[in-house]
């Protein structure tokens, strides 16, 4: 099933303080999002139906388990907003995590603050002018600083991509990173059911190589952020991506992160500082290895070519 789209008159019935409710703004894996008002301030409710499995002769311990997972995920983001507190990341808002039933399913929803602006995808795709080197700048120092604040608590984000960064009109805050959705804590159990028989929550396009290693729970660290910051600073750049192509389905982009080189960011943004590119370029090595491994320095680098 895809995502169900909820009237406001449902989620006023089950979401106690909400005052108001306009139609979703945006939605898709089994996520909807409305601009809501809670005590006259506007927000962005997060609504996610917990999906069952596909197999009706399923367990029911592995069923469950299944559920549960989906929503410990929605807590471990809330939690993870919670504890970090640089502007680069989206901040909660008023309502905290409240599961209920509707039309037969089950769902679970808190709020955000709601970003002025649009995601770096839209932008990509709306095919304008290319972005000034210091607005690149500013972008690369924006994730950089997430994924430092991230790492201070064990945490990965997993899922860095141009549609999950808000360009703001707010000069304090040029750019946003939202949806700890598939984030991974080095210090908890993994949350995922199954974990054997299910491919690693991912968005492909943006797959880190060492992603689709067995053994990827027990080494995973903050230089998997680094590769997908690597991605969409390149495809926000270049108009492009690095590696994926439009046609490609699933397996094709995989194997494109496992086995072929990204194309040079210099070779479609020849204006740009050579410094600049390949401090780019060095975040999509394959290896975890041959990334960079000091945070501290790599934003010295980038502050001295801005």
């Amino acid at each position: 099933m895809s995502t169900v789209i909820l009237d406001p008159d449902t989620l006023k019935q089950h979401i106690p303080g909400l005052d108001s409710v306009e139609p979703s703004f945006a939605h898709g894996g089994f996520k909807s999002v409305y601009a809501v008002f809670v005590k006259g301030k506007k927000e962005a409710l997060k609504v996610l139906r917990i999906r069952r499995m596909d197999d009706p002769g399923a367990d029911p311990d592995l069923a469950e388990a299944f559920c549960e997972e989906q929503v410990a995920r929605v807590r471990r983001e809330v939690d993870a907003l919670r504890k970090c507190r640089v502007p680069e990341l989206v901040k909660l808002a008023s309502i905290a995590p409240v599961q209920f039933t509707a039309n037969s399913e089950t769902y679970i929803a808190y709020s955000e603050e709601l970003l002025e602006g649009h995601d770096l995808w839209k932008l990509i795709t709306s095919h304008g002018q290319p972005p000034a080197l210091s607005e690149l700048i500013e972008l690369f120092r924006s994730l950089l600083r997430c994924i430092e604040e991230l790492w201070k608590h064990g945490l990965v984000h997993r899922d860095i991509k141009p549609a999950n960064v808000i360009k703001t009109p707010n000069p304090a805050r040029p750019f946003v990173l939202l949806d700890l959705g598939i984030a991974f804590s080095v210090y908890e159990t993994s949350l995922t059911a199954m974990a054997e028989d299910r491919m690693p929550p991912a968005t492909y396009r943006y797959l880190a190589p060492e992603m689709m290693q067995p053994d990827f729970r027990e080494r995973l660290d903050f230089r998997t952020d680094l590769y997908t910051t690597g991605m969409t600073v390149f495809e926000y750049a270049a108009g492009r991506h690095p590696l994926a192509r439009d046609s490609d389905d699933m397996m094709r982009t995989i194997s494109r992160a496992l086995r072929q080189q990204p194309t040079p960011l210099k070779q479609y943004r020849e204006d740009l500082p050579d410094t600049f590119c390949s401090l780019v370029d060095g975040l999509l090595k394959k290896k975890p290895a041959l990334r960079p491994a000091n945070l501290a320095m790599l934003l010295h680098k980038l502050e001295a070519i801005g």
